[in-house]
Order: structure tokens, then sequence, then C-alpha cells
């Protein structure tokens, strides 16, 4: 069963980071401040993709699409490995870190 935001490419099936992090969030049961913290990031995630989509389009040459591209992918690279970390670990600290430094990410590449 796909996801809303689940694509299949071939044999190969994608979820974006947010939503597997939506899907799992409540079996994970974190403590109400991280749930908190990882809903802002959810909204914040969403954000950045509407902007992406409404501003980028056709606005930047290759080498600076390409840019946002690699550092939006790095940081949900990042993020993703959080999640799955704090799913085998349950350290919170560790999740809520990344999941700040993230939010910093998304809001400076909007300014590239």
């Amino acid at each position: 069963m796909l996801l809303e935001n689940e694509r299949t490419f071939g044999a190969v099936k994608t979820t974006s980071v947010g939503e597997r992090i939506r899907a799992a969030l409540p079996d994970a049961k974190p403590s109400a401040t991280l749930e908190k913290t990882v809903r802002e990031w959810l909204v914040a995630d969403a954000d950045f993709n509407v902007w992406f989509l409404e501003t980028t389009k056709g606005a930047l040459d290759d080498a600076k699409l390409m840019a946002l591209l690699s550092g939006y992918g790095d940081d949900q690279d990042a993020v993703g490995g959080a999640w799955d970390d704090f799913e085998r670990t349950r350290d919170e600290a560790a999740l809520t870190s990344v999941l700040a430094a993230s939010t910093k990410t998304m809001a400076a590449l909007k300014l590239k």
C-alpha cells in the first residue's frame, strides 16, 4: 500500500522523509515536547516544498537549482538518519538538534 505522497519508479518505491515521519509518529510515541518539535518541522518542510515549487520554477539557472536541490537533499538525508536513530535509540535530544538545524537550513536555502 502506498502512502499519499509515495511514488513508485520501476521497482523502487520512494516516500518523502516528511511523509515517512508523519506516518511513523503515532507509533513512535515521543514526548509531548518532541512531538511538537516534529510537527513544527513537518510544517516547515511542507512550507519549503510549496515555496520551492512556486518560487523556483524557471527562476533559477541550472547551477543555482542544483545547489538548492543538493542542499535540501543533504538536509533530508540528515533528518531521515536522525529519525532512524531516534526510532532505534530514543535519543530525543539528538533528533531535536537535527530538526532545529534542518529548519534553519531550509530558511537559509530560501534566501539563496
